[in-house]
């Protein structure tokens, strides 16, 4: 009996321990707690918008003519409301995110501002061009990025978006060519010629020679007296390729030779 008591205790000790009833209680695993407030959802910060200048503004417009309107386009068949149903029609795609530089160069019927992406340029108030005089007030009023409502101009209808003010301060040489726009009668310089004297005069720069001298010396346009100093000029109003190689630029850089519709230059950026 008491060999059968003793197997009955070390049985019972046995299942005590394995059902985790010994002197010290297992742990329970507690669940973790449940948040409360969901966690707020990570999103970029988006780059804060420039704040527009009261006093100047660069601009890029679409114009829809019509016929008669000053200056229109010959092929011109569209009456006076056609074309402002056109331009309220683009002003739609624009302001439903197509970009309206190509908008513009697609779409315009102004030749000048098309073949810059809609760009007319940079201006202080007081000196906005009087071609614009109708797109002024409403331009000035909008911020950096927004879009003018359709406008009545003498040549046509006009919508305009803000740009950000942008300006690059260089100095240039220009050599001109038989043909090039500005180049005088009497000049006998075959296009060849002018790349060719132009590469010279950008390597005489690079090999030292004072950029401002080689401008006064050699430059074929007005800003030759000032050393080709074209001072700080904004977006838009200078030609495309001109622009685009001033821009890239950095200070005291000195650009490969640069064609444009008055002949070939050499950049210099200034500070």
């Amino acid at each position: 009996m008491t060999r059968r008591l003793r197997r009955i205790g070390l049985l019972a000790l046995l299942l005590s321990l394995a059902l985790g009833c010994g002197d010290e209680p297992a742990p329970t695993a507690q669940p973790e707690p449940t948040p409360t407030v969901e966690p707020p959802a990570l999103e970029p910060t988006p780059a804060p918008t420039p704040e527009a200048d009261p006093n100047e503004a660069c601009a890029r417009v679409v114009v829809v003519a019509w016929q008669g309107a000053t200056a229109a386009p010959a092929e011109i068949t569209r009456n006076k409301d056609e074309a402002r149903v056109r331009a309220e029609a683009l002003l739609a795609r624009v302001n439903g995110g197509e970009d309206l530089s190509v908008v513009a160069s697609a779409e315009s019927d102004a030749p000048s501002s098309r073949a810059r992406g809609g760009a007319i340029g940079t201006f202080v108030r007081d000196e906005w061009p009087e071609l614009f005089a109708p797109l002024k007030d409403p331009l000035f009023a909008a911020a950096i990025g927004a879009r003018t409502p359709v406008v009545e101009a003498p040549f046509g209808w006009v919508f305009g978006e803000r740009c950000a003010v942008e300006k690059v301060h260089t100095r240039h040489l220009l050599i001109r060519y038989t043909g090039a726009r500005n180049a005088p009668e009497d000049l006998q310089r075959s296009q060849d010629a002018a790349r060719t004297l132009a590469a010279e005069l950008r390597q005489a720069a690079l090999d030292g020679r004072s950029f401002e001298e080689l401008a006064r010396e050699h430059s074929e346009d007005g800003s030759a007296e000032r050393g080709g100093d074209l001072g700080s000029v904004g977006r838009g109003l200078f030609q495309p390729p001109y622009e685009e190689a001033a821009f890239a630029l950095p200070v005291g850089g000195i650009s490969d030779v640069v064609e444009t519709v008055y002949g070939y230059h050499v950049i210099q950026r200034v500070q």
